[in-house]
């Protein structure tokens, strides 16, 4: 939480903050996938199903499962409303990058991060670009309303390939945040007798926003592993059971949703200084 601000205030924020509601959606959907999904699942892992009962959470009804069913499909419905526009942000992130001059003589690591970086985002890009050019027929889903003259089966295509560019996108993510991890630890070895020199106070302040930068780093490489499963089990690459894509979808939001958490608690920081000041 950010200092001095109130965790009220912080949820607020986050409450009413368009990321913030999206992995809000995001993590009860992944909680009902799991409700639904999890005594079929738990039965290929005897150590969780020792931990978390399946006859706790278990639909007990035909019609508690038709109800959670719908309810899972109307949420992830509800979800894309609030990234519609969010391949607009991703390729003129991607476009930066690939415009942006490299230094004289990049290194191999410089080389990597700036083509993963632009990988990451134009994939991501593309597999919005797709969830939003079927906006009219997943999330309207009105008689008569529609752009493609495929009908549902062009639909379902184009679905399954915006999952495939997310895939790759998370890959590309993946990749660049382990050189990161790498070149950092690197840096820090070579670095590391030169706190002393510049005092106590900022070699200290240094090493410190040195880890917290790594922490962030290494939570959004896990974050994106655990969300491999998602298109990986959509298109067949990855074979997992909906239970299990359920667990790691749920671990994955809780992660991303603390970057929108702390940034929103960023910015009311700023605004609270803005207003002394």
């Amino acid at each position: 939480m950010a200092v001095g601000i109130s965790a009220f205030k912080q949820f607020v924020k986050f409450g009413t903050d368009a990321y913030g509601i999206e992995r809000l959606l995001r993590l009860i959907q992944s909680l009902i996938t799991i409700l639904l999904f999890a005594p079929t699942s738990f039965n290929h892992l005897p150590l969780l199903s020792l931990l978390i009962p399946t006859s706790f959470i278990s639909p007990t009804t035909p019609t508690i499962t038709t109800t959670l069913t719908h309810l899972r499909k109307r949420l992830a419905t509800l979800r894309q409303p609030l990234r519609f526009f969010r391949f607009l942000d991703c390729f003129t992130s991607a476009w930066t990058i690939f415009v942006t001059a490299p230094t004289a003589t990049p290194s191999l690591a410089d080389t990597l991060l700036r083509w993963t970086d632009f990988g990451s985002k134009a994939f991501n890009g593309m597999y919005l670009l797709l969830e939003s050019a079927v906006f009219a027929e997943v999330v309207l889903d009105v008689p008569g309303v529609g752009l493609w003259v495929g009908g549902p089966e062009a639909v379902r295509q184009m679905g399954l390939d915006g999952q495939r560019f997310w895939f790759v996108s998370l890959v590309c993510g993946i990749v660049g945040g382990v050189v990161r991890l790498m070149v950092s630890e690197t840096s820090g070895q070579e670095g590391g007798g030169g706190g002393k020199e510049d005092g106590d106070g900022k070699g200290k302040e240094g090493s410190v926003k040195s880890v917290q930068k790594k922490r962030k780093v290494l939570r959004r490489v896990v974050a994106d592993m655990m969300d491999l499963a998602v298109p990986g089990s959509a298109v067949g690459w990855v074979p997992l059971s909906p239970g299990i894509v359920g667990v790691l979808m749920f671990g994955s939001t809780a992660l991303t949703g603390l970057e929108v958490w702390e940034r929103c608690g960023r910015e009311l920081a700023v605004g609270k200084a803005a207003g002394r000041s």
